[in-house]
C-alpha cells in the first residue's frame, strides 16, 4: 500500500480557501489582531470570486478564528482566548517543570483530545491534517519538520472546539521546546514520526475516537522512549514529537 497517498475529501473552493487561511493562523503567519485583506482585494489576489472569499471567511468566523466587523474588516482572533486561558497558562511555570513531567501531561491529555477531534473533525479539518502529513514527507529542513509537527498537534486540539484544551497544549509544547534540538533529527526518527502521525490521521479520518486515542498514546510513548534513551547522554529531545 502506498501510504504517501492519503485519501483527500472533495472540497469546495470556499472550503479550500478556509483551509489555506486557517493554516496561516495555525502556524502563526497570521497572528491575533492581524487584519485579513478586504474581500475584493483577497479575491483578486487569489483569482477567485468574492462569493468564495465571503463563504470562507464566514466559515472561519463561525469557528472563532476571525471576526468580521462592519467598518473595520476581518480581524484574526486568538482561538485559545477564554476568561480562564491566562490563569491556566500562568499556572505552568517552565522553570519548575521537568521534561518527563511535561511528557506525562501530554500522555494524559493528548489521547482524549485526539479522540474528541475524531468525533468532531470535518472533511476540511481532515484535509488540513492530511496536508501537514504530506508536507512532512517532502524532506523539509529539521526546523521546518518541527514546525509541521507542532502545527499538526495544535490543529488536532483546535478541532475539539475547546479553546482551553488548545491553550493547555500550547503551553505544554512551549515548555517542551526548551529541550528540543532540531539538529538531532535522524532520517529513521523522521520516518517513524511520519508514520505515527499517519496513524493518528487515519483514525481521525475514520471518526474513530478509540483509534485516535490509541494512536496518539503510542506516538507519545515513542517520543518518551527516545527521551529516556537520550537521558544517559544528556542529549536534548529529538524533534518530531
Amino acid at each position: 500500500m502506498d501510504w504517501h497517498r492519503l485519501r483527500r475529501p472533495s472540497l469546495s473552493r470556499p472550503d479550500t480557501l478556509a483551509i489555506d487561511i486557517e493554516r496561516l493562523i495555525l502556524t502563526g503567519s497570521l497572528r491575533p489582531g492581524d487584519r485579513v485583506p478586504a474581500e475584493r482585494e483577497l479575491a483578486e489576489a487569489l483569482g477567485v470570486s468574492r462569493g468564495s472569499v465571503r463563504e470562507a471567511l464566514r466559515d472561519l468566523a463561525s469557528r472563532g478564528l476571525v471576526a468580521r466587523r462592519p467598518g473595520s474588516g476581518t480581524v484574526v482572533l486568538d482561538p485559545t482566548a477564554s476568561r480562564f486561558g491566562e490563569l491556566l497558562a500562568s499556572g505552568l511555570d517552565a522553570d519548575r517543570i521537568e521534561l518527563l513531567q511535561v511528557m506525562e501531561v501530554r500522555a494524559c491529555v493528548e489521547p482524549p483530545v485526539a479522540a474528541r477531534a475524531a468525533l468532531r473533525a470535518t472533511p476540511a479539518n481532515v484535509a488540513q491534517l492530511a496536508g501537514l502529513v504530506d508536507e512532512m514527507t517532502r524532506d523539509p529542513t529539521p526546523a521546518g519538520f518541527a514546525d509541521l509537527d507542532r502545527t499538526f498537534h495544535r490543529a488536532i486540539a483546535q478541532y475539539t472546539h475547546n479553546p482551553l484544551l488548545v491553550r493547555l497544549l500550547d503551553r505544554v509544547h512551549e515548555i517542551t521546546e526548551a529541550s528540543r534540538d532540531e539538529s538531532l533529527v535522524s532520517a529513521a526518527r523522521r520516518r517513524s514520526s511520519i508514520e505515527e502521525h499517519r496513524e493518528i490521521l487515519r483514525a481521525i479520518e475514520r471518526h474513530d475516537p478509540e483509534g485516535a486515542s490509541a494512536a496518539t498514546a503510542a506516538h507519545i510513548d515513542s517520543v518518551l522512549r527516545r527521551i529516556t534513551a537520550n537521558a544517559g547522554d544528556a542529549d536534548p529531545v529529538p524533534s518530531g514529537s
